[in-house]
């Protein structure tokens, strides 16, 4: 077999094969490490063990040698160090020519890794050091650790974590000893029967392990491979750069053709390979070719399009030549523009008893069938998801250009099993556990799995379609690193038993496949559950209902109309794709279309009738013309009556009940197979919810000042510019400035305080306590509640303007944590902000004492990149605008501000703004918003529902602008109110961009 030995010596070294030959004695390759190297549990450790195998696979030109012993830890304070062992002086004295280092396993000990972690490193280089001593030419290869599995005793309280870090510090070491990375870890990880004790391989393993390292120390990959998704008519993404990737041996020339484009890559140590492919303009009939001077690939008639995955359990499987439309569907179904990859199972997840070689195939993950590209036509779109069809049909006809769908369903599939493993064993590890007598796995589930299974002998490690992991292993992984543009997903029935773990898992499955495609924001697009009489299913929709809602670029297509009663597989899927394909071409795309039905947004009480507010409500009414039907209202959860729904506006719907005088809850489509019949204008329909009614009135109330005993007399007077929040389900003060003494006006001094106090038992009797102390005195800070506390930042001391930030929380116990957050990049005074997801945004103020239009932004779970600066917003700079996060028509996230001035300054014009403006935090845009009433400035904004926001107070327009231009002798005498401050609570609603006053002050 003709291949290159690659060896690192220094940076790279690359020596041919002839070159070695002409050596007097074979290669010497020193294999180091522990249990696993030695070879512990194989049946024939002197054959199985993987330098045993790697001897034969290397042949005769090498002498490998085993220098493992169980147990060792490459910690010199471990409970075993390696350098006190036998087999260390044995491999000193061996001085490999390479030298093949896995060490760490043992170091996850609780006797080890907490108390020396801080050793590991200079330990494994002076390891390294020791060798290199023995054969100065030695090349190193540092292993990064095999797997240890969630079956190990101590995998949560320590071990995996411990396991995780030390990765990282195996990669420092390679780095500083100039030694080649290679991965122990890839090739175990999705084959845990290789693992029978949950660490030390089998046979099998072993071998894998074996040809790890001869790949790594010969070179030989195999030559040039493709993915195999890689086929003649595939299409590839159309508008936007992308990479195309691939394996050969090391060092390999690799050149990539397509269309005029060129481009070349050298093959890495470890055989991978990637180009970037400049944009594509959308078309069909292009030639990739891929060659490395030897192998030449040629895939023909390659398109550029869009690329979307359909995946999930049988509803997206279920076929196109089993729905209604099935006969006009695949006689028009020709198409060159719409291109099928089909990943059809081996095996079907019905009820029958799978054959032992069937076993074995899925141990080896090779579940699905081999698939090829090829355009829809009559003959093969009829075994291709009917979903997915009808969603790319839609597609395509409106992008005008080709799109490819690549179908990877298996019916009765649950979530869990189309999630990486590492993301289960860090985010979910419960329910890795003996999954099939796990209660977090549907029963159904796991009764069909041990039927497929029955000729397993009862082996608790064979692998099975449903398992969690298996389809991201045996399906997912396949795709690696092809450039899709989004998925379409339909599954949940095979989680419907337990809401609450599927919400934890669809945010884990949309995560983990992000990662997977390099995709931060990669679309996906999913299916509510139809109706069907099961209990759970109504509490699941909503649930599902919530997610699309809290998590970004995730879509719900409504399909509860089209279910049915007795039949978990609806056939009327055409409605189900062309749904998906809405949302497609409206969030993703940018049509202007209604992208779905009424969704929910809010529910508000006047007397004994309940207003419920939707977004994308135009021309709501009952499907076919009938009464809306499917609302109820309760005064107590549980106890809910029927109720009557009329249309009170666009968006808007008056539901009344004759038996529920005092409402507090409504909900929508609350059975299992519903008939509720909500629809808008475009014919679609309203999703099943359930929401507690807003409060019947804002009730306004003054509570006074701490009093003297709290926080001394000049506090109890009342402060000026406080930071103020919710933190712990309380509210707090913090900080402020006033004249205690002399007035503001009689040339008094200003004071400023550090005082931080709660509002406690609020109602009848409120009551403040003084909780602790700011890390200084600030008044004209910003405020931002968030779920972890109040965010202060910036505002102003005795000394000037600052740019600190921290966060205050309180306890169950009612005790305060002040936390230090990264500082601003500037002071920042008399700013606003808002927070969005994990993210704080600031907007405005004096930024290092200047007016300014600054927005910057904190990433709470990325503290380390610190503040951001965001586009800034246009027109006049604004001091103390007010500021407010809500949701627009279309769901997404907008940080919206109001009011502010700026003063005489160089050059300009004293300022004062009524205006509003709104920053897209998806597009990063601007735009403008209509005047409020009343100049807001000074005042305060909070979000009362996804879309509306509660606006207080604000200076009036005629009065201040008057001041900033030519302030007069004796401003500050007058009474209060002469200065006309806004005394009405008013309501902003972003989707209809309407005020409204509700009360006064």
């Amino acid at each position: 077999m003709k291949f290159k030995i690659f060896l690192l010596v220094s940076l790279a070294l690359a020596v041919s094969a002839s070159a070695f030959a002409k050596r007097s004695r074979p290669l010497k390759v020193a294999c180091i490490g522990n249990s696993i190297t030695y070879g512990m549990t194989l049946p024939e450790r002197e054959k199985q063990s993987y330098p045993s195998r790697l001897q034969e696979m290397l042949g005769d030109g090498y002498v490998v040698g085993n220098f493992g012993k169980s147990g060792a830890t490459l910690l010199r304070h471990g409970h075993r160090p390696y350098n006190e062992q036998d087999e260390y002086k044995a491999a000193i004295e061996f001085a490999g020519d390479i030298v093949v280092i896995h060490l760490g396993i043992n170091d996850t000990d609780p006797r080890n890794w907490p108390d020396f972690r801080d050793e590991f490193v200079a330990d494994y280089l002076q390891l390294v050091s020791d060798l290199r001593k023995a054969n100065p030419h030695a090349v190193f290869y540092i292993a990064r650790l095999s797997p240890i599995s969630h079956r190990h005793p101590r995998f949560k309280s320590g071990t995996r974590d411990w396991r995780d870090e030390i990765q990282l510090a195996i990669a420092d070491v390679a780095r500083a000893a100039g030694a080649m990375l290679i991965d122990f870890e890839k090739p175990l990880l999705a084959y845990p029967w290789m693992l029978p004790d949950g660490l030390h391989p089998n046979p099998d393993g072993a071998e894998r392990l074996a040809s790890t390292v001869y790949s790594s120390i010969t070179g030989d990959y195999g030559g040039l491979q493709m993915p195999p998704i890689y086929t003649d008519s595939m299409v590839l993404p159309q508008g936007r750069k992308f990479k195309i990737s691939g394996t050969a041996d090391s060092g390999s020339n690799i050149s990539v053709s397509i269309g005029r484009q060129v481009h070349h890559a050298v093959a890495g140590n470890d055989g991978h390979w990637s180009v970037e492919i400049l944009p594509l303009l959308p078309g069909e009939g292009m030639n990739l070719v891929v060659t490395d001077g030897e192998r030449r690939l040629v895939f023909k008639d390659v398109a550029a399009g869009e690329i979307w995955l359909c995946s999930g359990q049988s509803n997206m499987e279920f076929q196109l030549r089993n729905s209604i439309d099935a006969e006009s569907a695949i006689t028009d179904a020709s198409n060159t523009g719409l291109r099928l990859y089909d990943m059809k199972p081996r095996w079907i997840t019905d009820a029958t008893k799978w054959p032992q070689t069937a076993l074995d195939s899925l141990n080896r993950l090779q579940y699905f069938k081999d698939a090829r590209w090829q355009k829809a036509n009559s003959e093969n779109a009829g075994g291709f998801s009917a979903v997915g069809f009808y969603f790319g049909r839609m597609l395509q006809d409106s992008l005008i250009m080709p799109v490819g769908l690549i179908c990877n369903a298996v019916g009765g599939s649950p979530t869990e099993a189309w999630i990486d493993r590492v993301a289960l064993e860090h985010g979910f590890p419960d329910i890795l556990s003996d999954w099939t007598s796990n209660d977090f796995i549907q029963g159904w589930v796991r009764e069909r799995a041990k039927y497929n299974l029955s000729e397993s002998g009862g082996d608790k490690l064979q692998r099975h379609p449903y398992e969690p992991a298996y389809l991201y292993e045996a399906g997912i992984e396949q795709l690696a690193g092809f450039p899709i543009d989004g998925v379409i997903w339909y599954q949940g029935e095979s989680n419907a038993h337990n809401a609450d773990a599927h919400e934890k898992l669809f945010g884990m499955l949309v995560n983990s496949w992000r990662d997977k495609f390099d995709a931060p924001r990669l679309p996906f697009c999913f299916v509510q559950l139809s109706s069907i009489n099961r209990p759970s299913w109504p509490y699941f929709r909503d649930s599902q209902r919530r997610l699309a809602g809290s998590m970004r670029d995730v879509y719900m297509a409504v399909s509860s109309d089209v279910g049915d009663s007795l039949d978990v597989h609806p056939r009327d899927k055409r409605p189900v794709g062309e749904r998906l394909a809405r949302l497609a071409l409206g969030h993703v795309y940018g049509f202007g279309i209604t992208v779905s039905g009424p969704e929910f947004d809010s529910a508000t009480v006047e007397g004994s009738a309940v207003y419920v507010r939707f977004i994308n409500g135009d021309g709501m009414h009952g499907q076919g013309g009938d009464p809306i039907c499917g609302f109820e209202l309760a005064s107590v959860e549980g106890m809910y009556f029927p109720a009557v729904a009329d249309v009170a506006g666009d968006g808007l719907l008056c539901i009344t009940c004759d038996s529920v005088k005092i409402p507090r809850y409504v909900r929508y489509a609350w059975q299992p197979f519903t008939r509720a019949n909500l629809v808008n204008s475009d014919g679609l329909p309203a999703s099943t919810f359930r929401s507690e009614v807003g409060l019947p009135e804002i009730k306004v109330g003054i509570v006074d000042m701490p009093d003297a005993k709290i926080c001394g007399k000049a506090y109890s007077k009342g402060v000026s510019a406080a930071f103020a929040g919710m933190a712990g389900g309380q509210v707090i003060m913090a900080g402020g400035c006033n004249f205690p003494d002399v007035p503001a006006a009689d040339g008094g001094k200003k004071r400023f305080y550090d005082y931080v106090v709660s509002l406690e038992n609020i109602g009848d009797t409120p009551k403040w306590r003084h909780v602790g102390h700011l890390p200084s005195p600030v008044a004209y800070g910003v405020s931002v509640t968030t779920a972890d506390g109040v965010v202060c930042a910036g505002g102003m001391t005795p000394s000037g303007a600052v740019s600190d930030v921290s966060r205050l929380y309180m306890d169950a116990r009612g005790k305060l944590t002040v936390e230090q957050l990264p500082s601003l990049p500037s002071t920042v005074d008399n700013a606003s902000g808002a927070s969005v997801g994990n993210c704080i945004y600031i907007v405005g103020g004096n930024i290092d004492g200047v007016p300014g239009n600054a927005v910057f932004r904190l990433d709470l779970t990325d503290l380390g990149s610190g503040w951001v600066r965001m586009p800034d917003f246009p027109g006049n700079p604004r001091i103390q605008p007010v500021c407010v996060a809500l949701k627009d028509s279309c769901g997404s996230d907008n940080i919206c501000i109001w009011g502010g001035f700026a003063p005489v300054r160089k050059g300009c014009d004293a300022t004062l703004n009524i205006d509003g403006l709104s920053f897209d935090v998806t597009s990063g845009q601007w735009r403008p918003l209509g005047d409020a009433p009343v100049s807001l400035g000074g005042g305060v904004a909070v979000a009362v529902s996804p879309s509306k926001a509660l606006a207080i107070g604000g200076v009036n327009e005629e009065v201040f602008l008057k001041a900033l231009k030519s302030p007069e002798d004796g401003y500050m005498n007058h009474e209060p109110e002469w200065y006309r401050f806004n005394k009405g609570l008013l309501i902003y609603d972003l989707v209809t961009g309407q005020w409204r006053k509700v009360s006064d002050a």
